[in-house]
């Protein structure tokens, strides 16, 4: 357990496919309500350093994806105390930075140490151009400008050989403006947010993941139905059973039908796998999204447990389809209107109403990295950070075992 009081999150940034290509680490000390923040931006640096390379580790906070760290001038001149490996990290020039001589050399070295540099909301100046050669990547606000703007600064950037990120992209609607304009990089809570709002016709498939997924998640599933749902969809079959015969389960013996699975896996493990498989396989962003809903769910559940809230697997399962919208691209309501839960977990969902409400509200705001919502809640801050981290930690271990 991290006895130091903070609040440490991470941010998808995908590629133009919706695949996940790295994370920025969001960091926010919280040592009390009315003052949130350390006491200067590279003491910030220097808390995310050490609780992703040394107290957490960087393999157990990213995976095998690179992160992105905001750098200040400061931790730029003192290069030589940068962790390894280089090629896991992604230096972010903060806007403020000047492009002195000193700092200008500290990019030159850093860059030739392996380090990528990204340009944290650039602006291309007579002064700030100096920049450009030491650059891989370039992150522009799009909400900091007009449409009109942002597409004439993309289009004096493109001509440099250097990977443009939009950020603070909040819908699908920028989102292909932004694809369109040449970023390919993007960052933001539209990956959360379903692409359509609309009531299209459901498909069958659509239908026996929904319901699977109700079915997943009650206090005794039953094996019987289970196989017979799953039975509904052949793709789904044998992938299951593709997945449960890789070597990473090690099973004494080869498995040749779903009931044996059920049966050596227990409900627990099964659960989780086919829970992971369902949403992986129902929308083409699964592998950008099903990190963010694992971990929402477990972190639900890990403070449930911690506070001794009853049951714990009910805290699970409104994590866990509280995105159901996102991976299906209709609304959560129409989502719900397919599955038998009970009214608490609906009104959880729906309205942030009761205890699963609560948990669901506060693990929603540490995962965007809103401070402010956080320290406003009446949750232990020490706890919520521990349970941000094992959670992320299981659904990493999850999407592991599935990429195998």
């Amino acid at each position: 357990m991290l006895h130091e009081d903070y609040c440490l999150a991470r941010q998808p940034i995908c590629d133009v496919e919706l695949n996940l290509a790295a994370y920025e680490l969001l960091y926010r000390n919280s040592a009390n309500s009315t003052a949130a923040t350390v006491s200067s931006p590279h003491e910030a640096t220097a808390r995310v350093f050490t609780l992703a390379f040394m107290d957490i580790g960087i393999d157990k906070l990213a995976g095998k994806h690179p992160v992105f760290i905001n750098m200040t001038d400061e931790w730029l001149l003192k290069s030589d105390m940068l962790p390894e490996p280089a090629e896991r990290i992604v230096l972010e020039v903060l806007e403020d930075i000047r492009p002195s001589p000193e700092i200008i050399s500290a990019l030159k070295s850093l860059k030739s140490r392996g380090y990528k540099i990204a340009l944290d909301d650039f602006i291309l100046t007579q002064d700030t151009k100096a920049f450009l050669p030491y650059a891989d990547i370039i992150k522009l606000d799009v909400m900091a400008c007009s449409k009109e703007v942002l597409a004439k600064r993309v289009q004096i950037l493109s001509r440099f050989p250097i990977t443009l990120l939009a950020e603070k992209v909040e819908t699908w609607e920028e989102y292909k403006q932004c694809r369109e304009m040449g970023f390919t990089l993007f960052q933001g809570y539209f990956l959360s947010k379903p692409e359509t709002m609309n009531n299209h016709s459901k498909s069958d498939s659509g239908i026996v993941l929904t319901q699977l997924l109700a079915m997943l998640h009650m206090a005794e599933p039953n094996v019987g139905e289970l196989e017979q749902q799953i039975s509904r969809d052949p793709q789904l079959y044998y992938r299951i059973l593709r997945y449960i015969n890789s070597a990473q389960y090690s099973l004494p013996r080869k498995i040749e039908s779903l009931r044996q699975a059920i049966v050596l896996l227990g409900f627990d493990n099964l659960r989780s796998l086919v829970s992971m498989m369902v949403l992986a396989g129902s929308n083409r962003r699964g592998s950008t999204l099903m990190p963010i809903a694992l971990l929402r769910a477990k972190m639900c559940e890990c403070l449930a447990r911690k506070y001794k809230l009853s049951p714990a697997e009910n805290f699970f399962t409104v994590g866990l389809l509280s995105m159901l919208d996102a991976f299906f691209n209709r609304p959560l309501p129409d989502i719900l209107a397919d599955l038998p839960l009970h009214p608490s977990v609906e009104s959880a969902l729906l309205s942030f109403e009761g205890m699963m409400g609560d948990v669901l509200k506060v693990v929603e705001a540490y995962e965007k990295a809103d401070w402010e919502s956080v320290e406003k809640s009446t949750f232990d801050k020490a706890i919520l950070a521990d349970c941000y981290v094992d959670a992320m930690s299981w659904a990493d271990g999850v999407m592991g075992i599935a990429a195998g």
